[in-house]
This record gives C-alpha cells, structure tokens and sequence, in this order.
C-alpha cells in the first residue's frame, strides 16, 4: 500500500514535467516555437543550477536530517507518519527536474543545461520509490510491516 501510493505521487510531479517537455520539443520541431538566444547573465544561469542542485541534493538530506533528529528517542514510527515523509521528500526532489523546462524555455548554454538534465536525472532516479529502497527504509525508520 505504502508502495503504490508513492509511485502515485511520483508519477502525479513527473507525468507533468514530460508532457511539457514533449510538447515544447514538438513545438520546436513544428515551428510554433521559436526560441532565441537570450542575452542572459551568467548569474542567471549559475542561479537555475545551484536551485536545481539544491533541490536535488541538499534539501532532501537536510530533510530527512530534520526527520531523523524529530524521531530519534522513539522506537518506531507509524506507516502514516513513513509515508507523509515519504511522500515530502518526493516531492522536495521533484522540483528540481521542473528546472529542466526553465532552462529550455531560456535556451540557456549547453553546460548549464547539461548539468541541470544530469541533476535532475539524478533526482528522478533516486527519488524513485523501489520496493527495494522502500523495504531499506521501512527497515531503517524500524516500521512493521502490518503496518
């Protein structure tokens, strides 16, 4: 059950983020959309990769840090409170591949685009609730499986 309803959720934020994406790409290709080199600052650019990374990287550890520290004198935590941390983490990581489409949108240079695609993959990738990480979990935050 947990399961299931972490992979609704991560599908609910990455369904979105792909089909914008398709539809950008596809307007591109159909010539609905032009996209001209924007005379943007590199600060600007800097800007989108530390977000996505921050979204990506820190937050979520600074999070499940928070976690941790808010549940370390008890002895378990209930399913409930497993799967809404669950589901904020998801959520916390699934912002940052929506930096993908900002950085699209603005045409910004290849590195930086480069970097934003490969950190958001990285988020995507992680983030991905697997029976396998669900079960090292549930293990780790000492939940029982009746639960």
């Amino acid at each position: 059950m947990i399961k299931e309803e972490l992979k609704r959720t991560y599908f609910k934020l990455l369904f979105p983020l792909l089909l914008l994406l398709v539809l950008i790409y596809l307007g591109q290709y159909l010539g609905i959309i032009n996209r001209r080199e924007l005379e943007l600052n590199r600060i600007v650019s800097v800007a989108i990769l530390v977000l996505t990374a921050l979204f990506s990287l820190a937050l979520p550890i600074f999070y499940r840090t928070f976690f941790v520290n808010k549940i370390k004198d008890r002895k378990s935590i209930t399913g409930h409170e497993f799967l809404k941390f669950e589901k904020e983490l998801i959520i916390i990581a699934m912002i940052a591949p929506y930096f993908v489409l900002i950085t699209v949108l603005l045409n910004l240079p290849g590195f930086y685009y480069g970097a934003v695609v490969i950190i958001s993959l990285y988020a995507v990738y992680y983030y991905f609730p697997s029976e396998k990480r669900i079960k090292f979990e549930k293990k780790l935050f000492r939940i029982s499986e009746a639960q």
